[in-house]
C-alpha cells in the first residue's frame, strides 16, 4: 500500500483524504463545541446542537458551492463541465452561501421541532425559539468560518497581491494569477479572515455576556452580520479575481448590505422596544446569573443551619 502526502491531502493507496474537507469538518467540530456552550447559557436543550450541524452542515455547503458555481467568472467552466460542480474537496465555496444555507438549515431543523411538538402535544417536545436559536448559532457560524478558512492553505487559493512581508504565503506557479507569474509570496488573505473571525468570536461572546440585560432576541445575530460584512467589505480590496458587479466586487455590495441592513434593523427594534414599557417575547432571558443562584445557596444553606 503506497503512503503519500501532499500539500493537499493524504492518499493512502485509492483512498485520498483531502486537508481542504478535514478543515470544513474541523470548523463544524469547533462551532458545535461553542453552540452547545451558549445554548447551557440560554438556558436551551445543547443535544439540538448536533441535530442542527448535521443538517445546517449539509444545506451549508450546497450553498457555498451554488455561491460559487453560479459565480459569473466560474459558470462557464462548470456549465461545460457539470460533473465537477460536486467535488467540493478541490476547493470553490462561497461564505455568503454557506451562511445563507447553514441559516435555513437551522430554521429549517427548528420549524420540524415545533411541528412534530405542535402535533404530539407532549411533555417530551418543547418548542424552540426561532430567533434564540439564531443567537446561539451565531458565534457558533463565525468560529466554524475561522478554521475553515485554513481549507484554502491547502488548497492556495484565497490569497492577496504579492507581498515581501515575512508572513508572505508562498505560491506554486500553477496556482498563481497570470498577471503575477513572475511572483512568489502573496498575501495570505485567508489567514487575515481567519484572525479577523476569531477576533469576531470573542467580541461576539463578550459582548453576549457583558450588555445580556440590554439584548434583544436576534441581536447576537446582528453583531454577527454586521462584524463579518465589515470584515469582508475590507478585505475584498485586496483580493485578486473576485467575482464583480460592474467594477465593485460582488463580495463588497453584500457585505455593505448585511452591515447597514443589520444596524437598521437593530436600531429600529430597540428604539421600539424603548416606546414600550412592558418587555417583550423578543427579550433575552438567560435564567438566574452565577452571582444571584451563588445567593440563592448561601441563603438555603444558612437557613438549613439554622
Amino acid at each position: 500500500m503506497n503512503l503519500d502526502i501532499a500539500l493537499e491531502g493524504i492518499s493512502i493507496g485509492s483512498l485520498e483524504i483531502r486537508f481542504y474537507s478535514l478543515m470544513i469538518l474541523s470548523g463544524i467540530g469547533v462551532g458545535v463545541i461553542i453552540a452547545q456552550r451558549e445554548a447551557k447559557r440560554y438556558g436551551d436543550d445543547p443535544d439540538h446542537v448536533i441535530n442542527i450541524a448535521v443538517i445546517g452542515a449539509i444545506t451549508a455547503i450546497i450553498g457555498a458551492r451554488l455561491y460559487h458555481v453560479f459565480d459569473r467568472d466560474q459558470w462557464p467552466y462548470y456549465s461545460q463541465n457539470p460533473g465537477d460542480i460536486i467535488k467540493v474537496w478541490n476547493g470553490g465555496i462561497g461564505i455568503f452561501g454557506a451562511l445563507i444555507g447553514a441559516m435555513l438549515g437551522l430554521m429549517l431543523y427548528v420549524w420540524w421541532v415545533n411541528s412534530t411538538a405542535t402535533r404530539k402535544s407532549s411533555r417530551g417536545h418543547r418548542r424552540l425559539g426561532m430567533l434564540r436559536w439564531l443567537d446561539i448559532g451565531a458565534p457558533a457560524f463565525l468560529v466554524g468560518q475561522a478554521v475553515g478558512r485554513w481549507g484554502n492553505f491547502f488548497n492556495q487559493e484565497l490569497f492577496g497581491p504579492p507581498t515581501d512581508l515575512p508572513w508572505g504565503l508562498p505560491i506554486d506557479e500553477a496556482h498563481r494569477p497570470l498577471a503575477y507569474l513572475a511572483e512568489t509570496h502573496f498575501h495570505p488573505l485567508f489567514l487575515y479572515e481567519s484572525l479577523l473571525s476569531v477576533l469576531g468570536v470573542v467580541a461576539l461572546l463578550w459582548l453576549g455576556r457583558k450588555f445580556a440585560s440590554r439584548m434583544m432576541l436576534g441581536d447576537m445575530l446582528l453583531l454577527y452580520m454586521v462584524w463579518y460584512g465589515a470584515e469582508r467589505f475590507v478585505l475584498e480590496f485586496m483580493r485578486i479575481g473576485n467575482w464583480k458587479f460592474g467594477a465593485v466586487p460582488m463580495a463588497q455590495i453584500v457585505g455593505a448590505a448585511l452591515v447597514f441592513g443589520a444596524i437598521a434593523v437593530m436600531v429600529y427594534r430597540h428604539k421600539m422596544r424603548k416606546s414600550d414599557d412592558t418587555p417583550g417575547e423578543d427579550s433575552v432571558d438567560h435564567g438566574p446569573t452565577r452571582n444571584a443562584e451563588r445567593r440563592r445557596r448561601r441563603r438555603t444553606e444558612s437557613q438549613a443551619d439554622g
